[in-house]
């Protein structure tokens, strides 16, 4: 193949595959009206063995408060959540999961871990493993070539404003 219709290959696997990857992965979602992310960020209050806050959160996924406002918003609306403030610091809020939240994530873990396992019986093991050490690897390359690198352009903590791809 030429550069030209690798280059090809690339776009047409990006625009048909690769950029619905997040939607397949949210399907178990779905029934309960929230995110990937929400659920993400209920996953990790529920297997935290410290009590969690938004800004732990935020700086443990390397996003931004506002993001993780968001996601926190939709689950105390739906109920899945409940905040508690800090007595000494009413700045600080706790947050952890009602009863019905629990069901929930409990729910989202199953369905999505039975979705993966039939996944990797599909696909195997062994290509599963070498598609997340290849994926790992362009990041790790990408960065030192000068890239921001993939999870830099996650990080929306930061301005991307000045991003451009490296000199070479």
């Amino acid at each position: 193949m030429t550069e030209t219709e690798i280059h090809d290959q690339f776009v047409e696997t990006y625009m048909h595959i690769l950029k619905y990857i997040g939607d397949f992965v949210s399907v178990p979602t779905r029934p309960y009206k929230i995110t990937f992310e929400a659920y993400i960020v209920m996953q990790m209050i529920a297997t935290s063995e410290e009590p969690l806050t938004l800004v732990k959160i935020a700086n443990e996924q390397r996003v931004s408060r506002s993001a993780i406002a968001r996601q926190i918003n939709v689950l105390l609306d739906l109920k899945y959540i409940d905040q508690t403030t800090n007595t000494k610091d009413r700045r600080i809020k706790y947050l952890s999961l009602t009863p019905t939240g629990l069901k929930v994530e409990q729910a989202i873990s199953d369905a999505s871990n039975k979705r993966f396992h039939q996944w990797l019986q599909v696909y195997g093991e062994k290509r599963a493993n070498d598609m997340l050490r290849y994926i790992t690897d362009a990041e790790k390359k990408a960065t030192t070539m000068g890239f921001s690198g993939f999870s830099g352009l996650h990080d929306k903590r930061s301005a991307h404003a000045g991003y451009s791809d490296p000199r070479v």
